[in-house]
């Protein structure tokens, strides 16, 4: 196995179809299993990934880990992981954009140039209807491109809306059509929580829409050009202009020559466009009819109407797909895997997993009962730096700083672990003298919250959150630690499933990639504690 690997955006969605899945399992209660999993894993590829940079040693981790995953996989399910079915979809939306739009523009220009002999086609008309209206789409997706960039996104949720109620209803529907697995229906729940990846993914999952939406672009004046070719070819064709303005032909002229800058180096006049005399011999004038003009005047303007197409409509869409194709390889180069749950998974394969003694009999003490037989202390040190641990003011006297220090910060992955008692409802300075402002103002490194498993999230924590991120920023990492209630000998137990599944599931909603939910694991399964909390709380 090569030692670097690239990601694509089939990888990405095979990822994210991956980790919801072990998030299914750590809801049924799973995670101890998914820990030793990942762990295995990990000790398979570590050599693989000796990069001094910590970003990209994550994302090669969690690149060859995805292989581990897929090969273990594809002996076990036929069905394609959804990366594939992504891929078939789109590959057939492509056939599907461009062919309809190259049709579309051949039947458009064959009705459009109907030479009757009578009157000759307009000029004009023609500019309008296939060269101006691509102008003005094409400032319009520059505008939208540039007010993002600017972030100043008011259409944005617009744009969202239009993509997800057209091109993602017909990749359902091809889907439905195609392939009949879970990977599709996950893929089909996915387009609908895209927004919620907008933040995590930035335009990674926006560039397939773009590109197609430029290959029906470029399908599409290829229609224009190979109909206008062939109606020159095969008909009499005569192109003329007329206006109930004042302007003259030298004024035409002037306009003319400004449009052909591109190609008049190339293609002078006579060749690439009309000269001033053809073009004051075919200028309509109705009370005359059309037997004063000159045919060779009336002939000379479809070298100027190819030019225009190729140049104005074709060229600058085959420039926006090559930059769209671009910027997809340097996307995929750069971004970062930071999300609540490639920071969990990195954190499973990172952290060995726990050696007890179900033998051993628990000690007296509470603390004491947590300093049980593991793994030796040199293998337990988590792989991250520091974090800080939000207590509610509530549960100061139950929970001391010591154990939470201890258990909390390894089971969550840090060295380090300050911690902060607030109350969530009340911005007041707390005993230490602190208030819950100052200490998250400007702070960079990962916040845990800790929260009683037994007791619902309510819409005013749910608000906390939204504060809380609001304080913090978008790319800070939360994660709501989850415990039971606790024991005469054990004061942090492991929540029960059904709350933890909860939980889960309201966090979830909230569209937050960088917000997760960590569980409190016993680390003495099977053990005293463990029965107690079971045996209080039976499922």
């Amino acid at each position: 196995m090569a030692a670097h690997l690239s990601w694509s955006l089939t990888d990405l969605l095979d990822l994210e179809f991956l980790l919801d899945k072990d998030r299914q399992e750590i809801m049924a209660g799973g995670e101890e299993k998914l820990h030793r999993r990942d762990r295995k894993i990990y000790q398979q590829i570590e050599g693989l990934c000796t990069d001094s940079d910590a970003a990209r040693q994550s994302s090669c981790l969690l690149r060859h880990w995805l292989e581990q995953r897929r090969n273990n996989a594809s002996g076990l399910d036929s069905a394609p992981l959804p990366g594939q079915v992504f891929f078939e979809l789109i590959r057939i939306s492509c056939w599907l954009f461009f062919g309809a739009a190259l049709v579309s523009g051949w039947g458009l220009v064959l009705s459009f140039l109907t030479y009757s002999g009578k009157a000759p086609i307009n000029v004009a008309t023609f500019l309008a209807l296939f060269v101006g209206s691509q102008l003005l789409l094409l400032c319009l997706l520059l505008f939208f491109l540039a007010a993002g960039r600017l972030k100043t996104r008011p259409q944005l949720p617009l744009t969202y809306s239009l993509i997800q109620r057209g091109l993602l209803a017909l990749l359902k529907k091809l889907g439905r059509r195609l392939f009949a697995s879970k990977s599709y229906r996950w893929l089909e729940q996915l387009s609908g929580n895209i927004h919620a990846y907008g933040d995590l993914y930035g335009l990674l999952f926006m560039l397939p829409v773009f590109l197609l939406i430029q290959l029906a672009a470029v399908g599409f004046n290829l229609g224009i050009l190979a109909a206008l070719l062939f109606k020159v070819m095969t008909t009499d064709l005569a192109f003329g202009w007329q206006t109930t303005l004042t302007t003259g032909p030298e004024a035409v002229a002037r306009l003319v020559e400004l449009l052909t800058l591109p190609w008049s180096w190339l293609f002078p006049a006579g060749v690439g466009y009309p000269d001033l005399a053809q073009i004051e011999g075919s200028r309509i004038i109705l009370k005359e009819g059309i037997r004063h003009l000159s045919s060779t005047a009336l002939t000379s303007w479809w070298p100027f109407l190819f030019f225009c197409v190729a140049v104005y409509g074709l060229v600058p869409r085959l420039l926006l797909y090559g930059g769209g194709r671009i910027a997809a390889h340097h996307l995929l180069r750069t971004f970062q895997l930071d999300s609540a749950a490639h920071h969990q998974l990195l954190q499973r394969m990172q952290t060995p997993v726990l050696t007890t003694s179900k033998q051993e009999k628990p000690r007296p003490s509470a603390v004491d009962s947590l300093e049980e037989k593991e793994a030796p202390e040199s293998e337990m040190r988590p792989a991250a730096g520091g974090a800080l641990l939000l207590v509610p003011e509530e549960l100061r006297e139950e929970y001391p700083v010591d154990i939470l220090r201890a258990r909390i910060g390894r089971q969550a992955g840090y060295r380090e672990i300050e911690v902060f008692f607030f109350d969530p409802y009340d911005d007041q300075p707390a005993p230490a003298g602190a208030s819950f402002s100052t200490v998250v103002a400007d702070r960079q490194e990962p916040v845990l919250l800790l929260q009683e498993a037994w007791q619902p999230p309510i819409n005013e924590f749910l608000h906390f959150l939204g504060h809380l991120r609001k304080q913090l920023g978008n790319k800070v990492l939360i994660t709501v630690f989850l415990i039971g209630k606790p024991e005469p000998n054990s004061p942090l137990t492991p929540p029960r499933s059904q709350d933890r599944a909860v939980w889960m599931d309201k966090i979830s909603a909230l569209g937050d990639p960088r917000l997760g939910v960590l569980s409190f694991r016993n680390p003495h399964p099977g053990g005293p504690g463990q029965r107690r909390d079971e045996s209080r709380h039976p499922q």
